[in-house]
């Protein structure tokens, strides 16, 4: 499955940034991929809130969560969010059979 990171640096993850180079994040970001059994599809930097968009393919949520806690707790983060991909079709099917009401509608 695809997971894509969306993340923010702080003062500190910025000023790491600036000794490094993008061939170097981009092998770290492939070494742990391959760490977790899986493979780096795409690293891209960005201007704006967020600093970098990472692109992976993973084989469960869990491993997900796995990479995204490792990458908190390097204290390099201030805003880091996870982004699974999944089946939009299975969800409308799901939806479909759904029957909610909402309060006062019961």
């Amino acid at each position: 499955m695809k997971v894509f990171f969306l993340a923010a640096f702080n003062d500190d993850g910025l000023a790491g940034l600036l000794k490094s180079s993008y061939a170097a994040r981009r092998q770290a970001m492939e070494d742990m991929a391959q760490g977790a059994g899986g493979k780096l599809n795409n690293l891209t930097f960005l201007q704006g809130h967020f600093d970098v968009l990472v692109e992976m393919e993973l084989d469960s949520v869990e491993t997900a969560s796995a990479i995204a806690a490792t990458v908190r707790l390097s204290g390099a983060i201030d805003d880091l969010m996870v982004m699974p991909e999944f089946n939009i079709d299975k969800s409308i099917s799901a939806a479909a059979k759904l029957g909610y009401a909402p309060p006062g509608q019961e």
